[in-house]
């Protein structure tokens, strides 16, 4: 087994990108191509927990999700794929094992994907459908769900939707059934993108696209979620897409698209604090990556990683490498 970290990178096959490719992650941060797989715009890549499996999102208006198998020298082969709704942007795979769920963004739809216990997708076996709608006229006609959260606030399952300005718990049934049981309407407008949860299992933070602000919720028994805290994603005057919400130790870092930034936020008793922001060194952030002493920022407009020094709390150092590649929009390191 190698000490250097495997990841995989995606990005849109329709702007480029060869398909899914595998690096090694060099403790320098230089990332060393190994492989390339052929598949349709893996735009979201997520690893299976315990097997060297990994799901990559075909977003395409006919929408699909195909398992990879990687072994340790990067090579990959393609297992099976599964039929999903539109454009599905991201995936996530249940506790136990047996479910892959993902977001179809202009599906409207979340997917509910059997899998086998080697990894591969049995069936589709089911979708639900989100309703709803917003103030913005261009993003939020409909529903777009954007990401499907695992074990937040005692919820095994949370939609993430940000046409509808929701948070919608769901839950798979005995016989494999997907059905939606409680949703919380967060302020109009917000564009919700993505939810993580804090250690103190009280509220959990989400990342509003449009609103491009960075909230603290508690989802209790109303249908509006308490927002206990809103603060702006960035500093920066000009307009902001933020795109990826990841904790780091008692840190939280946001992407922000358009001013090309990583904040970095502290989270008190009642408070959010943003500490600093730092650029990317390239445009549109879409997602990044965080691996022992190291942070991997994918600047899908200007195709490059850029691999940064990672400190401790909120230090983001100096840019170490850089690593060209189409319109890259995932990083997922391997487990």
């Amino acid at each position: 087994m190698t000490t250097t970290p495997l990841a995989l990178v995606g990005g849109y096959t329709t702007r480029g990108a060869p398909g899914l490719q595998s690096v090694r992650v060099h403790p320098s941060g230089r990332l060393e191509p190994l492989s390339v797989l052929e598949i349709e715009s893996p735009s979201c890549v997520a690893w299976h927990p315990t097997l060297p499996v990994a799901y990559a999102t075909n977003e395409s208006a006919a929408g699909g999700v195909t398992a990879v198998a990687i072994d340790d020298a990067g090579h990959m082969r393609a297992l099976g794929s599964a039929p999903t709704g539109g454009h599905p942007c991201h995936a996530a795979i249940t506790r136990d094992e047996r479910w892959l769920l993902t977001a179809d963004y202009t599906g409207g739809t979340v997917s509910l994907i059997k899998l086998a216990p080697d990894g591969r997708p049995v069936a589709t076996v089911g979708t639900t459908t989100i309703v709803g709608s917003g103030p913005d006229p261009e993003r939020q006609q409909h529903a777009h769900p954007h990401m499907i959260a695992t074990d937040v606030l005692g919820h095994s399952l949370i939609c993430v939707d940000l046409g509808a300005d929701t948070l919608t718990s769901l839950a798979i049934t005995p016989d494999g059934a997907l059905r939606q049981e409680r949703t919380w309407h967060l302020p109009p407008g917000t564009g919700p993108r993505q939810i993580v949860a804090l250690p103190d299992a009280d509220s959990a933070l989400v990342v509003g696209e449009l609103s491009a602000t960075l909230l603290r919720v508690r989802l209790g028994a109303a249908d509006e979620a308490e927002v206990l805290a809103e603060v702006p994603t960035t500093t920066h005057p000009e307009r902001s897409w933020p795109a990826q919400l990841t904790t780091y130790g008692d840190s939280v870092l946001v992407s922000n698209r358009g001013p090309d930034t990583i904040a970095v936020f502290t989270v008190g008793t009642s408070e959010l604090d943003l500490v600093s922001e730092h650029p990317t060194a390239g445009r549109w952030p879409r997602h990044f990556a965080l691996t022992e002493g190291l942070l991997l920022a994918s600047n899908e407009n200007s195709s490059t990683i850029e691999a940064f020094e990672l400190g401790a709390g909120e230090t983001i150092g100096r840019r170490v490498s850089s690593f060209a590649t189409s319109t890259p929009t995932w990083v997922a390191l391997r487990p």
